[in-house]
């Protein structure tokens, strides 16, 4: 069985379906399962990566290369990731957990930009990235 060779197998079940709300929120564009990455820990066991390649866009809905589901398709939804918690084996008040976790983080997208030097004007450009239906999904789905 896979999970035997992951050390910390919920923590990354976790964590990896974390950076697909993540991905929902910020409207990345680019993502695929080069993007998602194993790192040996020690003898036969390995860890999920740190996250990489995360590109958000305003100008595209976002559609992720490597489906939610079957049923959810390419179309990256908070309901179509909200709809497949059992496969993560995530309660559904941990789903709402981690989805407060990252709505929260991702409110913050101008605060943090404007920290890192972004003007208004450059932020502005981005806004349809991080201000979205999906976050208004994410929203009610956290109630």
């Amino acid at each position: 069985m896979l999970f035997a060779y992951i050390a910390r197998a919920q923590t990354d079940i976790d964590e990896l379906w974390r950076r697909i709300a993540f991905s929902v929120l910020i409207t990345n564009i680019d993502d695929h399962l080069l993007n998602h990455g194993f790192l040996h820990e020690t003898g036969e066991l390995w860890q999920l990566s740190p996250a990489f390649h995360l590109n958000p866009s305003p100008e595209r809905v976002c559609e992720f290369k490597t489906w939610i589901s079957e049923n959810a398709g390419p179309e990256a939804t908070i309901d179509g990731l909200m709809s497949v918690v059992r496969y993560f084996n995530i309660s559904p008040g941990r789903a709402r957990e981690i989805l407060s976790d990252v709505e929260r983080a991702v409110a913050t997208w101008r605060t943090k930009g404007r920290a890192l030097g972004v003007t208004d004007t450059e932020l502005d450009q981005f806004a349809d990235a991080f201000e979205h239906a999906q976050r208004d999904a994410a929203r009610r789905a956290i109630q």
